[in-house]
């Protein structure tokens, strides 16, 4: 009875098909990149989420597949067989999509068919993808061609007595549980929740595309006036588009002064930095990150600077590609077709030698890609995801540089990413989560110490110009108690901070006025005096005049002006509130770490200012969604 069971159709079926998309996981995880390296860093718990997921489709067609089994005659044959060619379509597809994450970094989706359809399909992407991984190719191609084999000759020279009616339906029903179970994993199981973007199956990224578009179609109704709060010019087709004439020999004109003209540029993107563990104003952060204090002091800092969204993927988005997070999606793993111009890009052109050192692996944030277009030296080593260990590479790297370009140098730390944790060889890991941090932060600082002496003690000290900032914040133990009366864009996710010191950076100064990471890109191009046609939203911090500050993050929405932050969520007019803008340190330094929960709330009425809020992120929405940042060359 037992091997009657284990070799009837339905398993086989199961087997099969399940069996093929597991080596299609394995084949995904462990074989090369384009780029070079693995998929990820650590491929297990990569292969142990993305193999719960994928079990969701498998279980649900093998119950389909059972109940087949169950007619009589012609019927119970074409249906199985319908099942079968069904579910190889779908390993064809997964191998698809496998092979685009591993090239692009981004699942196939309706908007990469349309980019990338057979009469805009370049030539030279299709042979890359085909020949320069060709084992890897193959592989596919052998895996897919491998299932449908084993089908043909499971459904058309097997034969074996069906299973009995009680025992079809009842492996049927623990499918369809199996089913719900494992689809529904990343609501409750925080390793799939995290990588969910990596792992989506590919028909829901496709069903919930299609949702989206069935839902954001249609032009908003107030589309002007939400260009016109962000800023943008409501009468133009590309609203936040601007041109420069004359760019080629403006860039020409650049790239020919001499070395001791052009500013290198320093960046420290520094994971999940609180803006107010970064707030230099209090004595108790000073003495825990004096390296970070002495840097402010000497130049210019803006304490009340804010990630356009949050996690990191947000912080990268903000700071070089300089525009909004989108307010429902993820834009460096979701929106990748999108015509864009980073300033890495900008100033790759005008000459520059740009670097990136990071101690977080950079393809779970799909960085992979963008890493390998911005940059030409792009590094993780996972045996220098300590701050320390990568601040001496960092030393190593700046020494090495080539010596007839200026730099684009951006440094990104890990320790202070969740959950806090400092080698042991620093310090015994605190026991509270807000301990661990104040031991996180200190430990950074000696690793920034390190930077800046090499900056310091290097022949381009008086050319460069540091900016230190938080990719963005993370909200501390009581804030995240709070978080359904604040959203998800909310100061505890958002909050960080703007140091900018060295070449031509008043010194001694401080900005207590909302900034945004949107204004990075403007400013370096004008500390730089370089012109660039770009589509930044953001203005230079040390101009005259200043927009709205917003932040964006799962329909939640935020607008700060100089005095109130107007909090909004899509379909959801109570939540609409105001709170006070700070000026001033006014909440609980007794606790720098954990005493910051949210800002005073302000008895206002909100709701004209709430609903012009919601027109900006309609009005954002659409210009992402419709590829609106800047016109085809």
């Amino acid at each position: 009875m037992v091997k009657n069971f284990l070799f009837s159709k339905p398993v086989l079926f199961i087997l099969i098909a399940f069996g093929i998309r597991f080596l299609q996981i394995l084949q995904l995880y462990f074989t090369e990149t384009p780029s070079g390296g693995s998929f990820i860093e650590r491929p297990v718990n990569g292969i142990i989420c993305a193999t719960i997921v994928n079990i969701a489709a498998f279980a649900f067609l093998g119950a389909l597949f059972s109940l087949a089994t169950l007619l009589k005659g012609k019927a119970a044959r074409w249906v199985c067989v319908l099942v079968a060619a069904l579910t190889w379509f779908h390993l064809v597809i997964c191998a698809i999509d496998d092979q685009i994450m591993r090239w692009m970094g981004q699942h196939l989706t309706m908007s990469f068919l349309s980019t990338y359809s057979v009469f805009r399909l370049d030539p030279t992407m299709a042979s890359n993808v085909a020949l320069d991984g060709l084992p890897n190719f193959l592989l596919s191609v052998f895996l897919v061609l491998l299932a449908g084999a084993l089908f043909f000759v499971m459904l058309a020279k097997l034969r074996q007595r069906p299973l009995s009616l009680w025992v079809t339906c009842v492996l049927a029903g623990v499918l369809v549980v199996i089913a719900v179970a494992s689809g529904n994993a990343h609501h409750y199981y925080k390793p799939c929740r995290i990588r969910w973007q990596t792992i989506e199956p590919t028909y829901l990224t496709i069903l919930d595309e299609y949702i989206y578009q069935r839902e954001h179609s249609v032009r908003p109704q107030r589309l002007e006036q939400g260009i016109s709060m962000l800023g943008g010019n409501p009468e133009s087709e590309y609203p936040f588009y601007h041109p420069v004439e004359n760019e080629d020999s403006l860039m020409e004109e650049f790239r020919n002064r001499p070395l001791d003209q052009k500013k290198d540029v320093i960046l420290l993107s520094l994971e999940s930095f609180r803006g107010w563990v970064g707030d230099f104003r209090i004595g108790q952060n000073c003495e825990r990150m004096p390296n970070l204090c002495a840097l402010g002091k000497a130049g210019t800092t803006f304490p009340y600077t804010y990630s356009v969204g949050y996690p990191s993927t947000e912080g990268m988005l903000g700071l070089q590609l300089g525009i909004w997070s989108h307010p429902s999606k993820v834009f460096l793993s979701s929106l990748m077709n999108t015509r864009t111009r980073s300033l890495p890009d900008i100033l790759g052109e005008a000459g520059y030698y740009r670097v990136v050192l990071t101690a977080a692996e950079p393809s779970f944030d799909n960085f992979t890609p963008w890493f390998s277009k911005w940059f030409d030296f792009a590094e993780y080593d996972p045996k220098r995801s300590a701050d320390i260990p990568l601040a001496e590479r960092f030393r190593e790297v700046y020494a090495g540089r080539p010596k007839d370009k200026p730099l684009y140098f951006e440094w990104i730390n890990f320790v202070t990413h969740t959950p806090f944790t400092v080698p042991k060889s620093y310090a015994e890991p605190a026991a509270t989560s807000d301990q661990r941090y104040a031991q996180a932060v200190a430990y950074l600082d000696s690793a920034i110490g390190i930077v800046l002496d090499a900056v310091r003690n290097g022949p381009r000290a008086n050319e460069t110009i540091i900016v230190v900032t938080g990719d963005h914040s993370i909200a501390n133990a009581k804030a995240q108690k709070k978080q359904d009366e604040l959203g998800e864009a909310n100061s505890t996710y958002t909050w960080t901070t703007f140091i900018w010191a060295g070449a031509g950076i008043p010194a001694d100064s401080l900005v207590l006025e909302p900034r945004s990471h949107v204004d990075y890109a403007p400013t370096i191009l004008s500390q730089l005096g370089l012109r660039a046609t770009n589509h930044f939203v953001g203005e230079n911090l040390f101009g005259e005049s200043h927009r709205r500050v917003f932040s964006f993050r799962h329909s939640d929405a935020v607008m700060r002006g100089d005095s109130v932050a107007v909090f909004a969520r899509a379909g959801n007019a109570s939540f609409s509130h105001a709170r006070r803008q700070s000026r001033a340190v006014d909440w609980d330094t007794t606790e720098t770490v954990g005493g910051f929960v949210a800002e005073e709330k302000c008895p206002l009425d909100v709701k004209v200012s709430a609903d012009s809020l919601l027109d900006a992120a309609d009005a954002w929405m659409w210009v992402l969604d419709q590829n609106l940042l800047m016109p085809e060359e």
